[in-house]
């Protein structure tokens, strides 16, 4: 790992500072003469890392104010390492002990950023983020110098069709050198600025569109002529500025201007049809109806701009489940799954565990469901939680008390070491969501953290014919927050287990509808 600092103008009184860093052989020090913005000083450390280290998957920037943890910070470079893909952001949780300028200047923004991009984004303004090198060429085009920047790289990763992902980290105001230089008036108004054109292009548009509308329609006193030559010379400029000031789109013209004539056309049909209804049925005049009819069709024109013509679309299997987002708002749906899949487990403890009071590891087991009925029926003399989801950890850590033998681990699945073995390892619902040898790797871990003749329990879901129809149906409504979950034949897990282990019992679980295939085994003695 390479480590470089950009100096952005900090002065004389630092050089010293600076000079001793760059004695380091393995930090890297990037000097401006004069302070050119964040914005300026990350795409120069960006382009620095490009040019020396052409190979590397991407970069992770962490602000200098003393607000970011060192272990934050190789937690997402872990996961970019694992996502080389993504826009990896670390997101603070804006409690009450949170200075109030950033909580209401981050919460202003959310809400403006989920409105205008369609995402939502807890922390719109973070400085620790993993940048894949996919995006970085792109972000060194952007024409923004200051706190902007950051926003401007969440539009652009959004409209480059780059998952943008949230990791937790610490929220830190109270560090001795945590001291920023955000001014919350000239920033914050660089940064809504940024939101502000994609209002203006449109305001503009609109401008346009009805001026040429008004002139020609006073000339030929015909509605059709008058919308059609109005919309051709609306559409010539609002495709130019939509695509390069806006969405900040480099696709290819061939691309994009395809689907945005097409939205054009059924534009410029269902505006006539509202305008010709409103002018009939309430007796008003055409401008007053148009104006009317392209104001109903303002958001939904915008919608479609920003998810469908001007974004690049990224398959689903190639983006990952927001594990942070899910434990926010557990669907009523799993609360009821749970409960059968609960008893399931209990059960199937009792009968092969063989132990009065084993040590159980749960993979994959941030905020676990099955923690409470696991201590009040096997009463085991240990249990060991691992997930690299921070944001779950932490909840299922406010649940614990101090008497329960429970440990936590942040640590990744498909690598992770305890210093004693298991009797039992369990996962439910975790070895789906990877490619096929990520899936080997996580499976073979429950046997590296057993002991011999330990058990193993491992759920998944398999693709009958009752879980294509069910997850078809979420799909459909928008309420499906699995995008890479892969549904395994069963034979497929099967083939790795038994090099490691016996096959004691095996099921699939019917009743949870989007059906899982239980597999139990005991590792070889």
């Amino acid at each position: 790992m390479q480590v470089v600092v950009v100096d952005d103008g900090s002065g004389r009184e630092y050089d010293q500072i600076f000079q001793k860093l760059g004695a380091s052989a393995d930090l890297h020090v990037v000097r401006h003469a004069v302070n050119l913005g964040k914005g300026a000083a990350l795409k120069t450390g960006m382009n620095y890392a490009l040019t020396s280290f052409p190979e590397l998957l991407g970069v992770v920037t962490a602000d200098a104010d003393g607000q970011h943890d060192v272990d934050d910070i190789q937690h997402v470079a872990d996961h970019l390492a694992r996502q080389p893909q993504g826009l990896i952001l670390g997101v603070r949780r804006f409690t009450q002990d949170v200075p109030a300028r950033n909580r209401l200047g981050n919460i202003l923004t959310k809400y403006m950023v989920r409105l205008l991009m369609g995402k939502r984004i807890s922390d719109t303004q973070t400085g620790l983020r993993g940048i894949p090198q996919a995006l970085m060429k792109d972000l060194l085009r952007i024409p923004s110098t200051g706190y902007e920047f950051e926003l401007d790289m969440l539009i652009t990763a959004t409209h480059r069709g780059i998952q943008i992902i949230e990791e937790p980290i610490r929220t830190i105001y109270d560090h001795p050198g945590s001291v920023s230089h955000f001014n919350p008036l000239v920033d914050s108004m660089k940064i809504y600025f940024v939101l502000l054109r994609f209002g203006l292009v449109s305001l503009f548009t609109a401008i346009l569109d009805n001026l040429v509308f008004f002139l020609v329609f006073h000339a030929t006193s015909s509605i059709i002529a008058a919308q059609v030559f109005a919309r051709t010379i609306a559409v010539l400029f609002n495709y130019t500025a939509a695509r390069s000031a806006v969405f900040l789109s480099r696709e290819r013209h061939t691309v994009i201007f395809p689907k945005y004539v097409v939205l054009v056309i059924v534009n410029l049909v269902v505006s006539y049809g509202l305008i010709t209804f409103i002018v009939s049925q309430f007796h008003i005049r055409v401008m007053w109806a148009k104006l009317a009819a392209e104001a109903a069709l303002f958001l939904a024109n915008f919608a479609i701009q920003r998810d469908f013509v001007f974004t690049r679309q990224q398959r689903d299997h190639d983006l990952a489940t927001n594990w942070t987002e899910y434990y926010e708002r557990i669907p009523a749906t799993a609360k009821l799954t749970r409960k059968y899949t609960t008893h399931v487990l209990i059960q199937t403890l009792r009968t092969f565990a063989g132990e009065t009071h084993p040590t159980v590891v749960e993979i994959g087991g941030a905020n676990s469901c099955f923690l409470d009925e696991l201590l009040r029926n096997i009463h085991p003399a240990r249990v060991d939680i691992i997930d690299l989801n921070e944001f779950g950890l932490e909840l299922l850590r406010k649940r614990l008390r101090p008497e329960q033998p429970v440990v936590l681990h942040r640590e990744d699945c498909r690598t992770v070491s305890l210093p004693h073995s298991a009797d039992a390892v369990f996962s439910v619902g975790l070895i789906e969501h990877f490619d096929p040898k990520s899936t080997r790797e996580a499976t073979l871990a429950h046997f590296r953290l057993l002991r011999p003749g330990g058990l193993l329990i491992v759920t998944f879901p398999t693709p009958t014919w009752l879980y294509r129809v069910s997850r078809a149906i979420c799909e459909a409504l928008g309420l499906w927050k699995f995008p890479d979950e892969r549904p395994l034949k069963p034979g497929e897990v099967l083939a790795t287990i038994r090099e490691q282990g016996t096959v004691l019992h095996q099921k699939t679980l019917w009743p949870l509808f989007l059906t899982q295939h239980m597999i139990v085994a005991r590792k070889h003695v």
